[in-house]
């Protein structure tokens, strides 16, 4: 349909017309009941007073380590990024049964849990398992979700401050929500799934490399949230003591590591093109060939150093390296057995990744960087969809 947000992944997936034009639609998920032969949709909680974004909510305790779910369960993963929105149905094996991905509108709170609610629906009817067999929902938040004050907080997302997500959603899908940060789902996801799970591993670093850069943290086999939910928020560590004013609203890690710094970069090097200020050789740059210093963003420039144009490769060398200095200072006050990288930008790979190491060895402690692995995510896009819906049956089979 025009205008849908909705990408096919399993089954035809469409997202109907608002009535209003411009408005976002909203289609609850299914209730499910004894005897029922369709599904009747309970009524969405926004048009019936909806809370503004700065109240607060409440939420469970703090995340526990990996145990093994003894029943199969079923229930909705939901993954709220910078940029995009995901959601699945995944059952206690970690099974996935269905995967979709919506834009993130970013535009408020209101807008946001809109779209948030028509991917679930859309997920669930892809999977095609009956809305009553849905035990519970997880979702994995950009920023931090505070165990004590229970709220999120969102800076990359417009009002998302102190928002009582876990009530909003509760009211809507009838069903128990349970909040983490993405950066602490992913790691789950990873140490359930991915190399950890292969291989074992205790002491793992999930470092979710996007819009933003978070680490989540699984020492001893257990998932370390922090006091206010906000250990492993990377993003802020110190990777150069120059001030500059985007440190005090994303920090300086990120400021320097995560895709936007990759897009001001290039757009850097699209200026230095236009004004001759490059070596010879580098005259042809493809991001030259851009008609706006606009339209660059991460992935063009990621496109281009993978055509071999030497700005965006420098560019890529540059942010990998500041990569580097963050991960050295992870691997020398955790000592983690692997540190697995995740996020739209870890999937520009080698450019990336060659400097990001190269600044390990020469920063990192010398007996912690020896024995560190520094590896991709194996669940990609899906480790945020996976790790929501481990931390739901946890959390679930804890209340059990």
């Amino acid at each position: 349909m025009s205008g849908s947000r909705v990408v096919e992944a399993s089954g035809p997936l469409t997202r109907p017309a608002s009535a209003d034009e411009g408005a976002v639609a909203v289609h609850p998920l299914p209730r499910g009941g004894e005897g029922e032969t369709e599904n009747p949709y309970p009524s969405p909680p926004w048009g019936r007073g909806w809370p503004a974004a700065g109240v607060f909510i409440s939420r469970g305790g703090p995340g526990e380590g990996v145990r093994p779910i003894v029943t199969i369960q079923f229930v909705l993963g939901l993954d709220l990024g910078g940029t995009k929105i995901a959601a699945g149905v995944v059952n206690s094996h970690g099974r996935l049964f269905s995967s979709v991905r919506v834009a993130t509108p970013a535009q408020g709170v209101r807008q946001d849990l809109a779209v948030l609610f028509d991917a679930a629906h859309a997920a669930v009817k892809a999977a095609k398992i009956p809305w009553k067999k849905i035990r519970a929902v997880g979702v994995g938040v950009p920023g931090a979700f505070d165990p004590r004050a229970e709220t999120v907080w969102a800076p990359n997302l417009p009002g998302w401050s102190k928002v009582r997500l876990r009530r909003l959603l509760e009211n809507a899908f009838e069903r128990p929500v349970l909040v983490e940060s993405d950066r602490n789902v992913q790691a789950l996801a990873e140490a359930w799934l991915g190399l950890g799970a292969e291989r074992q591993v205790r002491d793992l670093v999930f470092l979710t490399v996007g819009t933003g850069i978070g680490a989540g943290l699984i020492s001893e086999g257990r998932l370390i949230p922090g006091a206010h939910g906000v250990a492993g928020a990377a993003g802020w560590m110190v990777i150069d003591r120059r001030w500059k004013p985007e440190f005090g609203r994303v920090g300086c890690f990120e400021a320097l590591g995560a895709g936007p710094a990759v897009a001001r970069l290039g757009r850097l090097a699209w200026e230095r093109d236009r004004r001759g200020k490059v070596p010879i050789q580098d005259s042809k740059s493809q991001i030259q060939d851009l008609k706006s210093q606009n339209h660059i963003s991460a992935e063009i420039v990621a496109a281009a150093a993978r055509r071999g144009d030497k700005a965006a490769r420098r560019v890529l060398e540059e942010v990998g390296t500041n990569l580097g200095l963050g991960v050295a200072n992870i691997v020398c006050l955790l000592n983690p057995e692997v540190v697995v990288l995740g996020g739209g930008l870890a999937g520009i790979g080698s450019p990336l990744l060659a400097p990001l190491r190269r600044a390990l060895r020469q920063w990192g402690q010398p007996l912690a960087r020896r024995q560190v692995r520094i590896v991709l995510s194996r669940l990609g896009e899906k480790a945020g969809i996976l790790g929501a819906a481990r931390y739901a049956l946890i959390k679930m089979e804890e209340k059990a």
